[in-house]
């Protein structure tokens, strides 16, 4: 009992640890990325020397990047403290899907990804709008991510019965089957050349599953290495 308790005291310290640390860390970043912004568009005069401009935009994207590590972070404190609160409403899933795409398919064009969309005109959900976003550009960030140039990556969403059922098929790079069920704790991933040249947190699917699983339901992924992985969430639709 004695072990148990200090394993929980423990957990609750580092778990208060890494949401002090990562609002402490958010202010500063914010000014970091927004006075690159500003002297990467000259906003205020020219700076002379175009390595000026290139280095501006390197700490703005550096920066960008270190702030969604850190946003990650504080939201899986938040999940395993259980202060994540859920605001339920009613909206269609379509719409949240086509800003997703608009977000996601630029991105993608750039590593030379394709990325389609196939989704029943009008998904009635009852969920928490922010997080369907979050989990939808977790899961396609991922697969974007992990699929080499050339490949694709597609999304579907349709009733079954009374879920919303949404799958991400990519032609990957593909996992393992001794690690799957890795990927969905926290700061997990799958190790090897590609994905060590990619970096990130390794908490988009761990935060995307517990956002599922906090509205009732259940993420799957089926892969096969160097072919593609497949991730299937399924939601209640609610009242």
């Amino acid at each position: 009992l004695r072990a148990r308790d200090e394993a929980e005291s423990a957990s609750r310290a580092k778990t208060q640890f890494l949401a002090s640390m990562s609002h402490e860390l958010r202010t500063p970043l914010n000014a970091v990325i927004g006075f690159s912004e500003i002297l990467d568009r000259e906003l205020f005069g020219t700076l002379g020397e175009q390595r000026y401009r290139d280095y501006a935009r390197m700490i703005h994207e550096s920066g960008e990047h270190l702030l969604h590590v850190v946003n990650d972070i504080l939201d899986m404190s938040k999940i395993e403290a259980g202060r994540t609160e859920l605001e339920f409403e009613r909206f269609d899933f379509k719409p949240v899907i086509d800003d997703v795409m608009r977000l996601i398919v630029p991105r993608a064009a750039e590593s030379g990804v394709q990325v389609s969309a196939n989704c029943m005109n009008s998904i009635m959900l009852r969920a928490d709008k922010r997080a369907a976003k979050q989990i939808l550009i977790n899961l396609l960030s991922n697969a974007v991510k992990f699929t080499p140039e050339g490949g694709r990556v597609d999304i579907s969403a349709e009733r079954e019965n009374i879920s919303l059922s949404l799958r991400i098929v990519d032609t990957g790079i593909g996992i393992p089957q001794r690690d799957i069920e890795k990927l969905g704790r926290p700061f997990e991933q799958v190790e090897n050349q590609f994905t060590k040249s990619k970096g990130g947190s390794g908490l988009g699917l761990a935060i995307s599953k517990s956002l599922v699983e906090l509205h009732g339901g259940v993420l799957a992924i089926e892969s096969v290495l160097n072919q593609g992985t497949t991730v299937k969430v399924t939601l209640p639709l609610g009242a």
